[in-house]
């Protein structure tokens, strides 16, 4: 039988210079990570990227650079609206 040690977990990262409190508390590792990267993921957002291509210059999933996103609480500038959310569609 296998047993797993429990990771310590951080509610915090600091981005810019500044304390960021995470939408849920992640495992010391994973924290790192994301506090490791978010100064890229904010030059690339500043940049106007889609998430695609965030995601792609990161070497990440589209989905791990939203959840990223989410537990960091990042708004994406450069969203690109389709269907019925699309302003430019309306007549």
């Amino acid at each position: 039988m296998s047993h797993t040690a429990p990771h310590n977990k951080t509610e915090t990262i600091i981005v810019a210079g500044r304390p960021v409190t995470l939408k849920r508390p992640l495992a010391q590792y994973a924290a790192a990570r994301l506090q490791a990267i978010a100064p890229q993921i904010l030059a690339l957002n500043a940049a106007g990227k889609t998430q695609a291509d965030a995601a792609a210059a990161l070497d990440v999933s589209l989905n791990s650079l939203r959840t990223w996103l989410d537990l960091a609480g990042i708004e994406w500038t450069n969203l690109k609206k389709r269907g019925p959310y699309n302003r430019r569609n309306a007549n």
